[in-house]
């Protein structure tokens, strides 16, 4: 995982972050309050690999178990092969950070790239997220069509 030096990353989204990069769902939602919500729009190329037909709105989980889930369903759809977290600034409680990833499908073995931006809410200490929200898409063209 690459983190710019120039990033003060709080170390709860930092923790989770390397979880993601390791493919390890209990240690991310572990940065979540129990009651913590998570909002994630992705785009259809996106959900198809997660195994979404027809995405018709943000996916929602809620608490750290449903959190934990959500990213378990994703970490058995694809491996994380890269992430790097581009930018990030905090104000008040928010964290906004634009991430770009790069994963290798299981099924078929194909590697694409995409990139999401984050907004995370810290509680009051800073040690637990309360509420993320999330956009991602990914962004190797065309890279579910066949090459001639």
């Amino acid at each position: 995982m690459l983190i710019r030096p120039s990033l003060d990353v709080p170390h709860v989204l930092r923790r989770s972050l390397e979880a993601f990069r390791a493919g390890d769902p209990v240690v991310v939602a572990e940065a979540f309050d129990t009651r913590a919500r998570l909002v994630t729009q992705v785009d259809r190329k996106l959900a198809r690999c997660l195994g979404i037909a027809d995405v018709k709105g943000p996916l929602i989980a809620q608490g750290a178990v449903g959190i934990m889930k959500f990213y378990a369903l994703e970490m058995t759809a694809f491996d994380i092969t890269h992430l790097e977290v581009v930018s990030l600034m905090r104000a008040g409680r928010d964290v906004a950070a634009v991430c770009d990833w790069g994963i290798k499908l299981r099924g078929s073995g194909a590697t694409m790239n995409g990139t999401c931006h984050n907004i995370w809410t810290l509680d009051g200490a800073g040690r637990k997220v309360v509420d993320g929200r999330s956009v991602c898409k990914i962004i190797t063209p065309d890279w579910d069509h066949e090459i001639n």
